[in-house]
Formats: C-alpha cells, sequence, structure tokens
C-alpha cells in the first residue's frame, strides 16, 4: 500500500527519496522550502511531519510564521484535518521571537499516524499533500506575490512604527517582540513568543481566508463554560472565549472593527477580520474538547443531551479476569491517542508485573509549541502506567492513595512519565498526590484518566466499545 502511494504522489508532481530505512522524504523540486518527511513508528505505522523553512539573507520569521499558517487554514477550512504547530527556534540569533522554521503534524483524524493498512489514512494524507501542491502552485496569487517586482523588507517605516506601537500599548511594553513590513507580498508582521500570538495585516489574504471560514457549511458548534466546541467532519476543536476576547481587543485596537471569523487548529487558532489576521496559540484539540465536555456535564443536563447523548454508561468488573481485561481496554485506548507511538502489556495476567501494567513510548513535545534549531521535532519517552479498577459490587466508589504504589514505582523505574488510569473516580487525596508530583517536574508528564476520560474515548471509538462491552456498556 506504501509503494502504491509514493507512485501515486510521484505522478503527481512530489519527489521521493528514501533518505534511510526508517525515513521517506517527500518534496517538491521548484520548492524546496516545504518537506515532508514519513518515520516508521514500527511495523504497523508511520509518522507524518511536514516543515517550512526558507533560506534568505533577511529575516524571515514572517514567511515561516504566515505561509504554513494560511495553508493548514485552508485545509482545515475544508474539513480534511487539523494539525498541531511546533516552531522550530532560532538559536543563531539568539532572539527569542524569531523564528527558524516551523514544524506542522496533521492531527484529527489521523492523529498523528497513518496506519500502513487502511488506506482511509492514506487517501486522507494523500488530500492533504494534494492542498499543498495547489498551495505551491498558487501562492503567489495567495499572498500576493508577484514576479516582476522585488522584494522590499524592512524593520523600520512610519507606517510599521505606528501600527506596531498600538499592538504594544494593547499587550503591555515589557512584552518582547520581533516586527517587519514587507512588499511583495505586502504586509505587516508583529510576533510575540511571550505573549503567545503573531499578527499580520494584509487585506488580501483576510478577505480569502474569511470567505473560506464563512463558506463552511459542515461545521456544527455549541457554546460551552469556558469555549465554543467545533465539529468538522468528525474533527474536533475549541475556541476558547478568552482567546476571542482577544483577538478582538487587538484587532479593535489597531482600528479594525470588522466582524471576525475563525479557524481552530490542535494548538493554534486563525482569528481573520476584514484586514488582520491573528495567530493565537493555544490548546484548543481534542484534549480541550474533552476538558470542556467535564464543564458541560457538570453546568447542564440539556447541554449533556445533545453533545453526549441520553445514555450513561455502567461498568461491570466483577473479578480479576475483568480487571485484566480493563488493562486490554486501556491499551487499545492508548494506541489510539496521537501523543502515543506504542503501548504494550508488561506481562500476562498470570505474571508479576513489578507495579507497571503497561509501558508506553510517547511523544515528550506533544505539549511544546516549540523547539530549539536542530533539535528533533518529536523526542520519544518512556511512560509507566497502572491501571486500578473498583469491582462492581465494591463498598469503594473511588481509587484513593493506599491503592497506588505511584512513588515506588517511579524511584524504582526512573520513567519520564507515569499514568493512572481507574475505572471509577479518585479521591482528592489522591489528586494532590499526582499534582505534587507533576509540581517536582521530576517527570516530563504524570497524568491520570478517571471513568470520564474513558468513556468520552469509548464514545469516540465504538470499535474497542464494541469488544469490551462485557466490561463497560450503556446503562
Amino acid at each position: 500500500m506504501i509503494e502504491e502511494f509514493l507512485e501515486r504522489i510521484e505522478n503527481v508532481g512530489f519527489s521521493v527519496t528514501r533518505r534511510n530505512e526508517n525515513q521517506i522524504f517527500i518534496g517538491l523540486d521548484c520548492c524546496p522550502q516545504w518537506r515532508v518527511f514519513l518515520e516508521d513508528i514500527d511495523d504497523e505505522k508511520l509518522s507524518p511531519v511536514f516543515y517550512y523553512r526558507q533560506q534568505r539573507i533577511e529575516e524571515v520569521t514572517d514567511l515561516h510564521a504566515i505561509v504554513p499558517t494560511v495553508f493548514t487554514a485552508i485545509t482545515k477550512a475544508c474539513g480534511r484535518s487539523s494539525f498541531r504547530f511546533l516552531g522550530e527556534h532560532n538559536d543563531f540569533s539568539g532572539i527569542e521571537d524569531e523564528l527558524y522554521g516551523m514544524y506542522w503534524f496533521p492531527a484529527q483524524p489521523l492523529n498523528e499516524r497513518i496506519r500502513k493498512n487502511s488506506k482511509q489514512d492514506f487517501e486522507c494524507f494523500f488530500d492533504i499533500l494534494m492542498d499543498l501542491y495547489m498551495f505551491h502552485m498558487h501562492q503567489g496569487n495567495i499572498l500576493g506575490a508577484v514576479g516582476y517586482c522585488p522584494e522590499d523588507f524592512s524593520f523600520d517605516s512610519p507606517e510599521l512604527n505606528v501600527w506596531e506601537s498600538k499592538i504594544r500599548g494593547f499587550i503591555g511594553e515589557d512584552e518582547s517582540y520581533v516586527s517587519n513590513i514587507r512588499m511583495n507580498p505586502d504586509w505587516l508582521f508583529f510576533r510575540s513568543f511571550s505573549a503567545e500570538f503573531s499578527v499580520f495585516k494584509s487585506s488580501r489574504i483576510s478577505s480569502l481566508l474569511k470567505d473560506l471560514a464563512t463558506r463552511n457549511n459542515n461545521a456544527e458548534s455549541l457554546n460551552g463554560v469556558a469555549s465554543k466546541v467545533e465539529l468538522v467532519n468528525d474533527i474536533r476543536t475549541t475556541i476558547p472565549f478568552k482567546d476571542e476576547k482577544f483577538a478582538k481587543g487587538l484587532v479593535e485596537a489597531l482600528g479594525d472593527m470588522s466582524e471576525i471569523e475563525v479557524i481552530s487548529q490542535e494548538n493554534q487558532l486563525v482569528f481573520i477580520s476584514d484586514h488582520h489576521v491573528v495567530i493565537k496559540f493555544s490548546n484548543c484539540g481534542a484534549e480541550s474538547v474533552s476538558e470542556e465536555k467535564k464543564l458541560i456535564r457538570l453546568r447542564q443536563q440539556k447541554e449533556i443531551s445533545l453533545l453526549f447523548g441520553d445514555q450513561q454508561f455502567e461498568w461491570n468488573i466483577i473479578d480479576r479476569q475483568a480487571s485484566a481485561e480493563f488493562e486490554d481496554l486501556t491499551l487499545e485506548l492508548l494506541n489510539r491517542e496521537p501523543w502515543i507511538f506504542s503501548a504494550k502489556k508488561v506481562a500476562p495476567t498470570n505474571q508479576g508485573d513489578n507495579g507497571r501494567d503497561l509501558i508506553c513510548e510517547y511523544n515528550m513535545l506533544y505539549h511544546e509549541n516549540r523547539v530549539s534549531k536542530g533539535n528533533e521535532s518529536v523526542k520519544l519517552g518512556k511512560m509507566i502506567v497502572q491501571c486500578k479498577t473498583n469491582l462492581k459490587h465494591s463498598k469503594k466508589s473511588s481509587i484513593g492513595k493506599s491503592d497506588v504504589d505511584m512513588a515506588n514505582t517511579i524511584f524504582d523505574y526512573r520513567p519520564d512519565g507515569y499514568m493512572l488510569v481507574v475505572n471509577t473516580q479518585i479521591t482528592r487525596d489522591l489528586t494532590e498526590m499526582l499534582e505534587r508530583q507533576s509540581d517536582r517536574k521530576e517527570q516530563n508528564a504524570i497524568l491520570w484518566w478517571n471513568a470520564f476520560d474513558i468513556e468520552d474515548r469509548l464514545r469516540m471509538h465504538p470499535d474497542i466499545l464494541a469488544r469490551y462491552r462485557h466490561i463497560v456498556n450503556y446503562a
């Protein structure tokens, strides 16, 4: 299936090179700044990585921020994929706000991996590549650049200085930033890493993106507690109200009073007015949807009915064998998570596991939004997962500190991450213990799933639910 796919994209116009046995490079010979990598995860999955890097004399942070954002916004607006972004810091200049390059990863529905035996996955990835091919063919028209005029780049102009001062007045004078004006394409650009946003002024790009955003008739949305939940072709994202308020306030401070549309990604929101585009770093992907669901669940039963359906789950873990199957269920759910590369059981059910039910290889950089130049965009870590269950007829209704041997497990094995998964709730004392361990920063990640977290994922993966209905099912 892989070879058929590679031949197909070569016929379109991409070049394909096998760098080594574990990496395939996909490029456009006419535009070397666009690079795509397919990395082998294991015998079953590939990891797709996009990278954009312009090699020019002048500083090009604006190009690295704007060009990938515009391309991925078009693809997301068409309902094909959402993306997670990872900026590459310019260590050479040492300037906090400069971008040496930009990585991005196709998140939903691919979950940042391509199953080697899945025609559906390859078709989704092919559609993204075709969007890239068409974008590179028409990027001059999209961005507003023409070949018969020279580029003009500057860090200083009267127009830029006035525009920049309005932004600094809005965010505060203490925030670091970079800014520039560019002609051909024609825009003003401002980026602040500490304030977690970029903004550029380009009526041409704004008009194109706003038209795409407003023409998206497949989107459904629901106002939650802290954000709006948006669903486009099974791609679930959120638009936090605080980020929307920030973007509206910023463009109004720039004298732009037009209506704002938004295109949401996994960790980036693109707010579009008639003249400006605000790129706001934010946790707004699948994980934020789960958090918003919890808030909605606490707020109003009517919204629970609209978003989750009327049926609740019932657990039927009655003995040790069912508890072992709970580990199998957790294993399958973990293997669907985009930040998990592989998950496996430590030992058969009838053998001891020394406190380690499951071991995962995971991406330690998944929640980062920047890496240093020259560093990999993916960093593998090892995570120990402990699974704890309460039997159906037990008098206990939650898992407490005495039920979990987290401290000794972490001390004995020194993992990069630790995760606890339970089929019920965890007590406040155990929650506080997990939070204290997280605050120590000794591990890259301390995570926990309770029954609500598992049930949310089972709603998203009914095929897994079907295999484990004897231990958990709709009530």
